[in-house]
């Protein structure tokens, strides 16, 4: 690969995932780009995360392996991820510990952001796999901004493990707003897109694991909530248009804070589109 070609810094936040963690290790070590330094920040895990990390990181001296001293949780986790990045990185790439990343993702991606210098990131389509790596389905995600736009104020429409970032994103708008404990992504990705244009790649680039854990109540519960108050203020702060069927989504949304029964058919409403 070419000296030219840009430095990325590829970042893995980690807790307790001893068991899937090297399949996300190895997929992005054996990238068809490997212009990159791979920050993996493990949350004072309690599992032998740490201890997988060390071994990959004394096998390839693209990792850079930090430890928090204390569990910080994911938000603090993240954004400790983004002080760390390298000053020499262009890009920056998320995937999470439990997904796995196809072998193309860093280079399509880069040539895309390479080309399109009004983009402030990128996503992509992705497998879903379950506890076992199985693939089970696929999630097809709005492409072109416009797409994006239309829908942002209703769902999510960019997966947080597909997303690679421009430095200059991150250091114009800073870091996530560490009051979203969870949701933060919806958040960063509407902040984005009040300056650049948003795109998702229509292809899969990454497998993102479905485990039992992503779907108790309590967490489907706090991520309605949390996607109200983003939206609330992305309306009244980021300057984002509305809509008739945003409106109603929104009273739905709401609606289920009120009536904690109605948060089940919400969540089938929003990942209806799942292809199973």
């Amino acid at each position: 690969m070419s000296n030219n070609t840009p430095f990325i810094t590829v970042f893995t936040p980690n807790y307790n995932r001893e068991r899937v963690l090297h399949e996300t290790i190895e997929s992005i070590l054996t990238q068809t780009y490997s212009n990159f330094e791979y920050i993996i920040l493990d949350d004072g895990s309690t599992d032998n995360s740490w201890n997988i990390i060390q071994k990959y990181a004394k096998q390839d001296n693209r990792i850079r392996a930090y430890r928090n001293k204390k569990n910080l949780k994911i938000v603090k986790t993240r954004n400790r991820g983004f002080k760390l990045s390298s000053p020499n990185a262009k890009y920056f790439a998320i995937i999470d510990s439990d997904d796995v990343a196809l072998s193309k993702r860093l280079d399509l991606q880069v040539r895309f952001l390479e080309t399109h210098p009004e983009y402030g990131l990128v996503g992509s389509n992705k497998y879903l796999i379950d506890e076992n790596s199985q693939i089970i389905g696929y999630r097809n995600y709005p492409s072109t901004n416009r797409e994006i736009k239309k829908v942002i104020m209703r769902y999510n429409p960019i997966a947080q493990s597909c997303v690679l970032l421009r430095k200059e994103v991150i250091e114009k708008i800073g870091k996530y707003d560490e009051k979203w404990q969870v949701c933060q992504d919806y958040d960063y990705w509407l902040r984005v897109g009040r300056t650049w244009k948003l795109r998702n790649l229509d292809v899969p680039l990454i497998k993102y694991r479905v485990s039992k854990e992503q779907v108790k109540f309590k967490n489907i519960s706090d991520s309605i909530k949390f996607t109200y108050k983003i939206q609330e203020k992305a309306l009244k702060k980021y300057g984002y248009s509305d809509s008739l069927y945003n409106k109603i989504y929104r009273s739905l949304l709401k609606l289920s804070m009120i009536y904690p029964k109605i948060v089940n058919y919400i969540y089938w409403f929003r990942f209806s589109k799942l292809n199973f």
